[in-house]
């Protein structure tokens, strides 16, 4: 028996276990993304929030994506030769493919959501904190439409799947897909600059700034992948040739997922480049530090700033300190002092911001 159920010839080319590897190697990926974004979050810096969520949702959708390109393969997607692909199939080869579109709709809507709620973490109270919520309600707004045409494709809606219905009607396919997909380009560039002139204006240090700058411009390779997708679209003519469409559609959703959590992940980052520099140091000595000692709060050592509104709305920026002195002899800890605003600190994608760290150490004669 051949990858493609009903096939006259059980050896008939397909890319089907291409399209298969590829959707259960990113989808595992992402979820492993996923795993450590929330163990960061929930565990680590216990600044579980919006994004978070939505998140989670996303990644489900792209897993459903996932699931249903796979069953798809079995009934044909990937075949080379539309001879190939048997009168059987067709039925259930355009159901499937139409059950896949909300999942994947919903899953390119939901990673531009989590950065856009992330970076709401960080973008103090003014009208660039209002542009962002006006992007959110874009997005949404945009996605939304883009579900509600591509489910009413046809008409009656069972003409997508069910060609024995001799009076359907459906529109083109190509000038549709080629402008929702130049639209989404759109979304992807607008979602990936948002933060930018917050953080080039930020006072934090360039080459802190330039990692950040560069994390989130990543972003911009799944700008990359919608232009392949629209090269894709353009040469649709029979069934089959929405193999290319739909596998590029799986890796730029699992794509997006990636590039939204990669930012989170610096606590776990810090925490073992920490762990495994901070042995070094001899004699009878103290350090001061953001280290992670003695299972203390982590999410307080990512504190940098806090916008707060006076009674005339103005914004005062509040440098939060905290320390741990370490003595190299006994272990002894205490933890510094810490300046807190009334409960308005924002977080910039670790749970209270970007830190600086600084080492003091003190020597005893």
């Amino acid at each position: 028996m051949g990858w493609t159920f009903n096939t006259k010839d059980p050896n008939a080319p397909t890319i089907g276990p291409l399209i298969t590897g590829v959707c259960i190697a990113l989808t595992s990926i992402s979820l492993v993304t996923v795993c450590l974004r929330m163990y960061v979050r929930s565990a680590m810096i216990k600044a579980f929030g919006v994004d978070d969520y939505i998140i989670l949702i996303t990644w489900v959708c792209a897993a459903g994506f996932a699931v249903v390109t796979i069953v798809q393969t079995k009934w044909g997607l990937g075949l080379r030769n539309i001879d190939d692909l048997p009168e059987d199939n067709i039925y259930n080869f355009g159901l499937i493919q139409y059950m896949g579109a909300p999942f994947y709709i919903s899953s390119i809507l939901g990673f531009k959501l989590a950065l856009l709620f992330s970076y709401l973490r960080f973008i103090p109270k003014g009208i660039y904190r209002y542009l962002t919520i006006g992007v959110i309600v874009s997005c949404c707004l945009f996605h939304l439409s883009f579900l509600i045409v591509q489910i009413n494709l046809c008409q009656p809606v069972a003409f997508q799947w069910d060609q024995t219905i001799k009076s359907g009607t459906c529109l083109s396919s190509v000038p549709f897909y080629t402008s929702m997909a130049s639209l989404t380009i759109v979304f992807d560039v607008i979602v990936m600059l948002t933060p930018f002139p917050i953080l080039v204006k930020s006072r934090i240090q360039n080459r802190k700034k330039l990692v950040l700058l560069g994390l989130f411009g990543l972003g911009l390779f799944i700008t990359v992948i919608q232009i392949i997708r629209i090269q894709t679209v353009k040469q649709l003519a029979n069934y089959l040739d929405s193999a290319p469409l739909i596998l590029w559609s799986a890796v730029e959703n699992n794509l997006g997922i990636i590039v939204a959590n990669v930012p989170t992940l610096a606590p776990l980052v810090k925490y073992y480049n920490e762990k495994s520099t901070g042995g070094s140091g001899g004699g009878r000595s103290k350090r001061i530090t953001t280290g992670y000692a003695n299972g203390q709060d982590v999410g307080s050592r990512y504190a940098v700033r806090t916008w707060k509104s006076s009674n005339n709305r103005s914004k005062a920026m509040m440098e939060l300190e905290l320390g741990t002195v370490h003595d190299a002899t006994d272990g002894g800890s205490f933890e510094g002092h810490v300046v807190k605003g009334n409960n308005s600190t924002e977080m910039i994608l670790e749970h209270e911001g970007i830190t600086k760290r600084v080492d003091v150490v003190i020597t005893r004669n």
